[in-house]
């Protein structure tokens, strides 16, 4: 089993600075807060409707296996132009990583319970750590630290364990497993964004890491309700962390590739995520972009 390198002293540097840490849920005035109880506005068919939902998960294992390849390596030293597999853990082509073990686990986890039981999705997370469930090859071979500290914290003090709280814990899990959340309540925001939190806090508990799964949540609902790109990639009235609160006001449309991080930082994986699909107008060219950013490549 492989473990992600631990972060540049560079990346948790910018993961380390300070910031107002209060409940972010209660700041939204009582006008916003109707608007976020109603249920978002669907203007595709329903049959159009699922099909993005299964195009959102489906996307996420594809987008998964194509930048494995590239995973790891610094920027420019290799490309893909297609799934072919290979990278670090010597894959086939059309295998995925730990982004769609831990988005099929926490999918189970709604089947099962309804909601994001912590519990019982912390239980399905240990059965892909301890013997590969619902991996692509039958072994737990790539998972980030912060997530696997986590599970060995709770296997050790029970479902009381509440942690990686610490900015420099923001890693990107959260945010990579998030598509099931928001297909499953793709019917209201309010309740999208409340199971965002439960879902992430069940391995990263920074304030950056929940509220980039949230916002990024909030996105997903929108487009699987068929809102244009304009308006999903247009500023959104929600309670944000600062540099979360800076993606969301579109300073990424403004930069080059080069200013794109593609660490595993939640912030760098938002952004890059967000960059390659404003700048591009189809599927593959998005995945192909985001993939040949390497590094994170597979997230």
């Amino acid at each position: 089993r492989k473990y992600l390198p631990i972060s540049r002293p560079s990346v948790q540097r910018r993961m380390q600075y300070t910031y107002d840490n209060k409940p972010l849920e209660s700041s939204l005035n009582s006008d916003v807060q109707k608007q976020w109880d109603l249920p978002p506005p669907c203007n595709i068919s329903l049959a159009q409707s699922r099909d993005r939902a299964v195009g959102t998960l489906i996307g996420l294992a594809v987008g998964d296996a194509v930048g494995t390849t590239l995973e790891f390596l610094p920027r420019d030293r290799a490309y893909v132009k297609d799934m072919t597999g290979g990278g670090p853990f010597q894959l086939r082509a059309g295998e995925w990583t730990d982004d769609t073990s831990m988005a099929l686990c926490l999918a189970e986890t709604l089947l099962e319970k309804g909601d994001a039981d912590t519990i019982c999705f912390r239980n399905k997370l240990l059965e892909w750590y301890q013997h590969g469930y619902n991996s692509s090859n039958g072994v737990c071979f790539d998972i980030g630290n912060t997530t696997r500290f986590a599970l060995e914290q709770y296997l050790t003090i029970g479902p009381g364990w509440s942690g990686n709280t610490a900015p420099e814990t923001a890693g990107n899990a959260s945010i990579i497993r998030q598509a099931p959340v928001s297909i499953f309540f793709r019917k209201s925001l309010s309740k999208a964004f409340y199971e965002a939190k439960k879902q992430c806090i069940a391995t990263h508990g920074a304030a950056e890491a929940i509220n980039s799964t949230q916002y990024l949540s909030y996105l997903l609902v929108h487009m699987i309700n068929g809102s244009n790109k304009d308006f999903v990639f247009s500023p959104h009235v929600m309670p944000l962390q600062p540099r979360v609160m800076i993606i969301n006001a579109g300073e990424y449309k403004q930069k080059t590739r080069d200013q794109i991080r593609s660490s595993g930082y939640v912030i760098d994986t938002l952004e890059a995520a967000m960059w390659s699909v404003w700048n591009t107008d189809n599927f593959r060219d998005a995945i192909l972009l985001a993939a040949n950013l390497a590094d994170d490549a597979d997230s």
